[in-house]
Order: structure tokens, then C-alpha cells, then sequence
């Protein structure tokens, strides 16, 4: 009985060892015909293993994030950026944070806000410019105010844009007034009346299938091969504006107004991966002070990013076209993963750029 019982066992053995010869001769014998296919195969895997299911790059950041979140439409918000307005809330939440000049030599904010969906109040919002419009266009998002201006006003009549307005029927869904504050300066909104407002307006909420963005993104963290030293970055705007390198966590802080610029949610200063410097023709267009800037055409823009700045310049053929931005040779310029923060100045402007 014993003896049968090895036998069985050696018959068993031998039959495994036959079938994983087999099974590695088999495998071997699988390669690649081509170079060009072991390539692709490497891309392909990179790709995969790179963007989880559900997640994609995002189009304002290169950030990994929800395709959900990352498919829909931003909001654009007008941000006041007087000193009376500060601190401002939900800013430090912005993918992009513009800053151009309007009247009266001020400047004025719009943050681009990507996922608002922990957005609890965002503001103070102020009235529209019609160039702002452009800059909510660039990135597809739904352009938020309280107010415009003439100029803004038939800019939004003459295009047909559906935007989220202060002044209208539905003002409650989307705004509220702080008691904390003193009109003009105590309007906002949160993430939910955002996603509230869309829904009153009948905005469309969603990306088109075929929008791939407008930025380009590195893949790893990159310092720029060739450029200036840009260690502390100060813009000639009223506000002061000035970005100095924390090397620590390889961003910008920013500072406006002599001080700290944070976020009065968090109480955090404001950092940034990219800054972006965007030098256009201003022109006063009416006896108050309203400015036009001339958007479209193509002129000298800064890329500053890891403590190196780079002249690069910019293009926009159309209202319709979106702003991208390229090296001298012709390629298009990568900015790294991270937020950014644009500053869009006149010709004239002299950036100071130190170490």
C-alpha cells in the first residue's frame, strides 16, 4: 500500500515538472518583434500606471486628480484686492490667481477655482472688467461677479455668455453679504451656491469631450537649463506685488501691500509653483479710467518657476483662441505641476528680479 502510495506521488511529480518545462520553453519563446514595440509597450505600462482609473492630469495644474472633478468646468471668481478687502477668503483654494489692473490704477483678482467642493466661502467678490472675461475664457471656466462695468456688460450680451451675475433673480442662490464687513467689500459665495448657481442659470457644467487644455505640463519637477537667477520677484502693481523662492518647498510666497498675502480661511500664506508674467498694450478707454488690454496678437510673457525666470512669449490669434505660451524655437513652454499665479502688466512694466 505503501509503495502504491509513491508511486502515485512520483507519477504526480513528474507530470508537473513536464508541464512547467513546457510552460517555460512556451514563455521564452514570447518576444517582442520589434523595438518599436517594446517601446510602445513601455509607454503604454507608464501610462497606466501613472493615471489610476478615474483620475486624469489636470488641465490648470498637471496635478493628478478625479476625471470627475477634472472634467468639469472652473469657476472664474472676481476677487477684490484693495487693502480694505483683505484678507480675502478661499483664494489659497485657486488653481490660477490673476492679477491685472483695472481703474484707478488698482488691481483686481480673479481666481480660477478647479474643485469647490471644499470651498466653503470664497470672496470678497467684486464686479466684472470685460477683459476678465477673456481670462475665464482661456481656461473654459464659468466667469462669477457682482456688478460690471458697460464694457463688460456688452461684452457678455455681445458673446451670449451664460455667467453667474450678482445683480439679477437668483442672487441669493449664488451670494451672500458678510456682516463682518462694509459694502462694496463683503460679497461671497461657497463652493455649494456655486454648484447651486449653475443649476438656477442652466450654465453647462461640463468640459467638451474633445478640450484638452491649453497648458503644458512637465512630468517631473524641472528647473529651467537656461534663464536668470529669480530668487525675489516684484511686480510695479499698486498692490505691491513681490513672490520670494521658499527653497524648502521649492514655491513662491507671496507678499502684497507689504505684508503676507493669505488666505483668511487658513491664515496660510499664499505659495505658488509658476508665475507667469504677461506683458500687453494697455489703453484708458473711458473719462473713469477703464482699461482695455490688448489680448490678442502674440508679445513677451516671463516664465518663473524654481527659482529661474525665462523670456518666452505668448499667443492668441482670437476672442475664441486660447492663450498659449512657447519658447523661442517654436515649442510650446511646460510650466510644473503645481498652482500658478498670472500677472498680466503693461508694456512698460520693469520686473525686478533678484537673487
Amino acid at each position: 500500500m505503501k509503495s502504491k502510495a509513491i508511486t502515485i506521488f512520483l507519477t504526480i511529480l513528474m507530470l508537473f515538472t513536464l508541464t512547467a518545462c513546457s510552460n517555460e520553453e512556451e514563455t521564452e519563446s514570447i518576444e517582442p518583434t520589434t523595438e518599436v514595440q517594446t517601446e510602445t509597450q513601455a509607454q503604454t505600462e507608464e501610462t497606466v500606471s501613472a493615471v489610476p482609473e478615474g483620475m486624469m492630469h489636470s488641465f490648470l495644474t498637471g496635478e493628478l486628480i478625479s476625471t470627475e472633478i477634472g472634467r468639469r468646468r472652473p469657476f472664474a471668481v472676481m476677487i477684490n484686492n484693495v487693502e480694505k478687502a483683505l484678507p480675502q477668503s478661499g483664494i489659497g483654494q485657486a488653481s490660477i490667481l490673476y492679477e491685472a489692473i483695472v481703474e484707478g490704477n488698482i488691481t483686481r483678482m480673479m481666481a480660477v477655482f478647479e474643485d469647490t467642493t471644499e470651498l466653503e466661502k470664497a470672496g470678497p467678490i467684486r464686479s466684472a472688467r470685460h477683459n476678465y472675461i477673456d481670462f475665464a475664457m482661456d481656461n473654459e471656466a464659468i466667469f462669477v461677479h457682482y456688478g460690471w462695468s458697460i464694457f463688460a456688460e456688452n461684452k457678455i450680451s455681445d458673446l451670449g455668455l451664460k455667467t453667474l451675475n450678482g445683480l439679477s433673480s437668483y442672487e441669493k442662490t449664488v451670494f451672500y453679504r458678510a456682516t463682518d464687513r462694509q459694502a462694496p467689500h463683503n460679497v461671497y459665495t461657497s463652493g455649494e451656491m456655486l454648484e447651486a448657481g449653475v443649476t438656477a442659470v442652466g450654465i453647462e457644467p461640463l468640459l467638451s469631450e474633445n478640450y484638452e487644455g491649453r497648458l503644458s505640463f512637465f512630468k517631473e519637477d524641472t528647473v529651467p537649463g537656461t534663464g536668470t537667477t529669480a530668487n525675489n520677484v516684484s511686480i510695479p502693481f499698486t498692490s505691491s506685488s513681490k513672490l520670494v523662492y521658499d527653497h524648502s518647498k521649492g514655491e513662491y510666497a507671496k507678499f502684497e501691500f507689504g505684508a503676507e498675502h493669505v488666505d483668511a480661511q487658513t491664515g496660510e500664506q499664499l505659495y505658488f509653483k509658476n508665475i507667469l508674467i504677461q506683458f500687453v498694450d494697455y489703453s484708458t478707454i473711458s473719462n473713469e479710467g477703464h482699461q482695455d488690454m490688448a489680448l490678442n496678437g502674440s508679445g513677451r510673457a516671463i516664465l518663473i518657476t524654481n527659482g529661474k525666470a525665462v523670456d518666452i512669449t505668448w499667443e492668441r490669434e482670437s476672442d475664441s483662441d486660447h492663450t498659449k505660451y512657447y519658447h523661442s524655437d517654436g515649442t510650446q513652454t511646460q510650466f510644473n505641476i503645481g498652482k500658478s499665479y498670472f500677472a498680466i502688466v503693461p508694456t512698460d512694466f520693469e520686473i525686478t528680479m533678484t537673487e
